[in-house]
């Protein structure tokens, strides 16, 4: 199954500047799908997830992976994520010393960077999987948008229904009764925002699309992940039941609030690691 290849633009801006809103943007797009593969993948907690996606990000910058990714055109970023996730995983399983320690094996010849480019490094089921938390995210800004807009507008009775009918599995009389209104009103709400939701979904993806994409390449990157979205969306029974899964999936919410945090102390250690690095001669 394709997944969105970041390959220029805000990819090569980190991989030759290393800003700090390039890599808080990168990372806040890919943090809560690496924390949901690595649950899923390797069987483990929340919090377990957490450390292992600190432990890619600091491998990516540590490593200066994603400089060495640009170098090979044919490269793949779903390919790079996974074989540093599987790495992760698979060292954090075999060592017991520590975050360093596992650095330490991570940690390659810069003159070899094969192993982030084997075409073996992630499995189809793999990519698959890593595609599939990236598009429940991606659902889920979706709504956290809508919701939004809504709320700002004071229309939170029009989330609200959309909530309740998709994510909570009640129906229009339910929901009616909860809200104090005509069964009518909230099959019209619910038709309002679930158009506002795929509309939101269409904007986002372009965004996303626009983000990493080369602009000479922007339509036809764009039309394949539409397509990719469609039909992954449609194989998992349509929009609404895809949103439904993305939540009950886990703690959303729980790791929405633990994310802020997490990312600081990747940054901070980025922030470390500069301050440590020599400076270039003249």
């Amino acid at each position: 199954m394709p997944f969105p290849e970041t390959r220029h633009t805000l990819i090569q801006r980190i991989a030759t500047s290393g800003n700090e809103d390039d890599w808080r943007t990168f990372m806040t797009d890919y943090w809560r799908p690496v924390c949901r593969f690595s649950m899923r993948w390797g069987k483990i907690n929340l919090t377990e997830a957490e450390e292992v996606a600190s432990l890619t990000f600091v491998a990516l910058i540590q490593n200066q992976l994603l400089s060495r990714w640009l170098s090979n055109p044919s490269a793949r970023l779903r390919t790079l994520l996974c074989a540093v996730i599987r790495n992760v995983l698979s060292n954090r399983a075999k060592v017991e010393t520590g975050r360093q320690s596992i650095l330490t094996k991570l940690a390659r010849d810069p003159a070899r960077p094969d192993w982030i480019l084997d075409s073996q490094a992630a499995s189809p089921e793999q990519l698959d999987l890593f595609y599939a938390t990236w598009v429940e995210e991606l659902l889920q800004d979706c709504v956290e948008t809508v919701m939004a807009e809504y709320y700002s507008t004071n229309r939170g009775d029009y989330f609200r229904v959309l909530y309740g009918k998709i994510c909570e599995q009640l129906t229009a009389r339910e929901i009616a009764e909860h809200l104090g209104l005509t069964t009518m009103t909230v099959e019209n709400y619910f038709k309002h925002s679930r158009r506002q939701l795929a509309e939101c979904l269409e904007k986002t993806l372009v965004a996303r699309v626009r983000r990493y994409s080369d602009p000479q390449n922007f339509d036809i990157e764009y039309k394949q992940e539409w397509e990719s979205l469609g039909n992954y969306l449609t194989a998992q029974g349509g929009l609404e039941e895809a949103v439904h899964r993305s939540y009950s999936a886990l703690d959303s919410l729980e790791l929405r609030k633990r994310e802020q945090q997490s990312v600081m102390d990747v940054l901070n250690r980025l922030d470390h690691q500069a301050a440590c690095d020599p400076a270039p001669e003249s």
